[in-house]
C-alpha cells in the first residue's frame, strides 16, 4: 500500500523495526524483489563502527544515485541535503530508499534522515528504515530523530518473535521437536 500511495506522489517513511535477527532484512529484501519492476531501489547501511562512516548510509544511497560528488566536499550541508531529495525524487518510476541498522546511525545521518522524512510526503520515494528497537531507548538520538517526522507520513512496522504456540503450528512436519526448533 505504502508503494502504491508513493506513486501517486504522497511519499511515505515505513519503519521496520525489532530485535536483532528477528527478520527485518529478510523482509525488506523480499519486499525489494517484489517491488523491483515497479520501482528504482537505493540501499544504505549504518555500521556498529566506534567512529561512525559520517553520512554512511546516505553515501551509500547517493552512489547508486550517481551523485556521490555532492557528499565528497565533507560537512553536511543543506544543499545537500536538496539534491539528495531531488535525485530520490527524479526518474520516471518511484524510488525505494533503505537505510538499514539506523540504530547505529550518526547524528549527520539522523540530520539528513530527519530533512527528508519531513519532506517526503510531496515526493515519490518509498523511505525504509530499518533498526532494533530494543537498543532505542527513550534518550537514543534516532527516537527524537523519528518524532520529527509528520505521523500521517508514517507506518511502523514491528516484527515480533513467534509465540511457542506458533512454532510448534509452523514445525508441525518438522522432525524436531517444536520445543527444539523455538529454542
Amino acid at each position: 500500500r505504502a508503494l502504491a500511495a508513493v506513486g501517486k506522489s504522497r511519499g511515505r517513511v515505513v519503519l521496520v523495526c525489532g530485535e536483532a535477527g528477528i527478520g527485518k532484512t529478510r523482509l525488506v529484501d523480499e519486499f525489494l524483489a517484489a517491488a523491483s519492476g515497479r520501482a528504482r531501489i537505493v540501499w544504505g547501511a549504518c555500521d556498529d563502527l566506534l567512529t561512525p562512516r559520517a553520512l554512511g548510509p546516505f553515501r551509500d544511497i547517493a552512489r547508486h544515485l550517481g551523485i556521490e560528488a555532492e557528499f565528497a566536499a565533507g560537512g553536511a550541508t543543506a544543499e545537500m541535503y536538496g539534491a539528495l531529495l531531488e535525485a530520490l525524487d527524479a526518474g520516471t518510476r518511484p524510488t525505494v530508499a533503505v537505510v538499514e541498522d539506523a540504530h547505529w546511525a550518526d547524528a549527520a545521518s539522523l540530520d539528513v534522515l530527519k530533512y527528508v522524512g519531513r519532506r517526503v510526503e510531496r515526493t515519490r520515494v518509498l523511505l525504509l528504515v530499518t533498526y532494533r528497537d530494543d537498543e532505542v531507548t527513550a534518550d537514543h538520538p534516532l527516537r527524537f530523530t523519528l518524532g520529527q517526522i509528520p505521523t500521517d507520513v508514517l507506518l511502523r512496522l514491528p516484527l515480533r518473535a513467534l509465540s511457542p504456540t506458533a512454532v510448534a503450528r509452523l514445525a508441525e512436519d518438522h522432525p524436531r521437536s517444536p520445543e527444539e526448533v523455538y529454542a
